[in-house]
């Protein structure tokens, strides 16, 4: 390894088994599970910190879900997020400038976060809303060479 992977790789390793991964799992494979998760929730479900809209407020509950499901099949789950805004807090205001560029912008950044997983194998886009959900789309097919899943949830879902 430290003669035919880059750096990055074995410094990868550490920060996994820092994090408390198992070292003898350390070798699985990865897989990245970026969301646009916002706010923080107790194990209770009550708010710790509120996100910008409830369409993003449970994703991070099938972010864990996605997670525990690769551990279990032996792969190494990763999870970052690039929060979305919410058109309606900003009706009227300044803010509402930055709505439709967050799609473009929020897509630059979730496909440099999967770059900056070089050791992945694929990724898994949980996404809401009508900003968000575009945004998930247009990083993951900028990575044609990955496999990609793309999970939609809140307000993106068909209703019943």
């Amino acid at each position: 390894m430290l003669l035919e992977e880059p750096s990055g790789n074995l410094f990868g390793l550490s920060q996994n088994a820092g994090m408390g991964w198992a070292a003898e799992a350390l070798r699985g494979k990865q897989v990245l599970i970026l969301s646009t998760h916002g706010g923080v929730r107790a194990p209770d479900g009550s708010p710790i910190a509120l996100g910008y809209h409830t369409g993003h407020w449970e994703v991070g509950l099938l972010v864990a879900e996605a997670a525990r499901e690769l551990k279990a099949q032996r792969a190494i789950p990763f999870a970052g997020a690039c929060t979305d805004p919410c058109d309606g807090r900003t009706q009227g205001t300044t803010g509402m400038f930055d709505s439709l560029p967050y799609r473009n912008d929020a897509a630059i950044v979730l496909r440099r976060l999967i770059r900056s997983l070089p050791t992945r194998n694929g990724v898994i886009g949980v996404a809401t809303c009508d900003k968000g959900l575009p945004a998930m789309m247009m990083a993951l097919a900028g990575t044609p060479n990955l496999a990609c899943a793309l999970i939609p949830g809140g307000v993106s879902l068909m209703p019943e």
